[in-house]
């Protein structure tokens, strides 16, 4: 990311809480005296003072030039279904006659307060046991959109012949009213419908949101540019985002619904960025979220995430948190970093705190199929305390340190 990139974010976001009249959180703190200002020449410098866990990432990030698409990196990313036919997805996924189906209804966030003039979509579905009265589970689905659109036979458009960018359809998915998927489509409600008709989940409802939009696209490939929020929301290494769940978006999304209190009966799902998005989220909203699914994370530096491991390594406080994650042994392997080298040196870190996690390494690449094939496993691990299947995949578990081996 570009050092001038970070500033503008930081600006808007000092900006932002300064109209609101919010005082920069009073953690460890430092003083940060900025560049020029490139939206506002009037302003020149702004002097502020951010979390600490920002502050960390200001310093590490590279003064990435904008290239645009690496051959090397297209490469690397047209992996991602490789193997796909050693990963059938379980029955589970198909719609069975008989079974109660529940209610997806869309909506449009038009705009929000953490992140002003963003719109960001989002689908709501509700079992059809739930009665308003008994508190369900809650499973957030981040990257909302790439469990909705494809499903309805929106498939994202080539971005100058090279990969498809899910985020780019953002405008053309539905989010208006009830929406009803066709069936035979291995869509996740349909798999909800299936193991809470079973009995090997709760009653659960899932809200599958967007990344906002327009957005300035991601750092160095640019993609999605003056479309996407996305890479600000999910990449960036702050508690920002988890805010903006926590006190803004979710309290308005799941209003009149009655939610279990307990975090362990939350999960968080992601994929790719939205996948360390979903972590960040459980790390600072510990208290809303204490499961993550997270499909091939990018814990590589895109926006700071590779000091991951070291915020995790350097912090006393014991979260509330388990975390299933998979990696594709032909993963990402570009400009921001090796994927499997990242999400390892995260599994490590989880290790070294005494957390309980799996990392499942497939035969695959960048993946949402593997991601959807983990899904009802990592639920069973977090419900039944089912281990996760390891046919095809090495799945690192929870192992001695060197200093605890005899």
């Amino acid at each position: 990311m570009r050092a001038d990139e970070l500033i503008c974010q930081v600006i808007w976001i000092y900006e932002l809480r300064k109209r609101k009249d919010r005082q920069m959180e009073k953690k460890k703190v430092d003083w940060l005296k900025l560049k020029k200002l490139e939206q506002k020449p009037e302003e020149k410098y702004v002097t502020v003072t951010m979390p600490e866990s920002s502050y960390r990432a200001f310093n590490c990030m590279i003064d990435y030039p904008i290239t645009g698409w690496h051959e090397r990196d297209e490469t690397a990313m047209g992996r991602a279904e490789w193997n796909k036919e050693l990963y059938p997805l379980p029955e589970a996924y198909r719609r069975r006659e008989g079974t109660p189906r529940g209610k997806i209804m869309g909506y449009t966030l038009e705009d929000c307060a953490f992140y002003p003039g963003v719109k960001h979509k989002y689908w709501i579905y509700t079992p059809a046991q739930y009665d308003g009265k008994t508190p369900a589970d809650l499973i957030l689905f981040l990257d909302g959109q790439m469990h909705i659109a494809p499903v309805l036979g929106k498939q994202p458009p080539m971005k100058d012949g090279r990969r498809r960018i899910m985020s780019d359809l953002l405008e053309e998915v539905p989010a208006d009213g009830e929406v009803v998927l066709p069936a035979d489509t291995n869509n996740v409600t349909d798999l909800l419908d299936n193991l809470i008709a079973d009995g090997k989940i709760p009653l659960t409802i899932a809200v599958f949101l967007t990344p906002g939009y327009p957005g300035p696209g991601e750092p160095v490939y640019g993609t999605g540019k003056g479309v996407t929020n996305r890479s600000v929301e999910y990449d960036t290494v702050s508690d920002w985002f988890a805010r903006f769940l926590a006190e803004e978006f979710l309290p308005l999304a799941l209003e009149g619904y009655a939610i279990t209190a307990n975090p362990m009966g939350h999960s968080v799902v992601g994929l790719s960025s939205s996948g360390i998005a979903g972590f960040a989220t459980a790390w600072y909203d510990n208290h809303l979220f204490g499961n993550v699914i997270l499909g091939s994370p990018s814990f590589g530096n895109i926006r700071g995430g590779n000091i991951w491991p070291s915020v995790i390594r350097t912090t006393d406080e014991k979260k509330n948190l388990r975390t299933c994650m998979c990696v594709g042994k032909y993963d990402a392997d570009i400009i921001f970093g090796d994927w499997i080298l990242a999400d390892r040196d995260v599994a490590s870190a989880l290790n070294y705190r005494d957390y309980d996690f799996r990392l499942i390494i497939n035969e695959m690449g960048h993946s949402l199929t593997f991601l959807k094939y983990m899904i009802p496993q990592a639920l069973a691990w977090f419900y039944h305390g089912e281990d996760v299947c390891e046919e095809h995949c090495t799945v690192i578990r929870p192992y001695p340190l060197v200093t605890e081996l005899k």
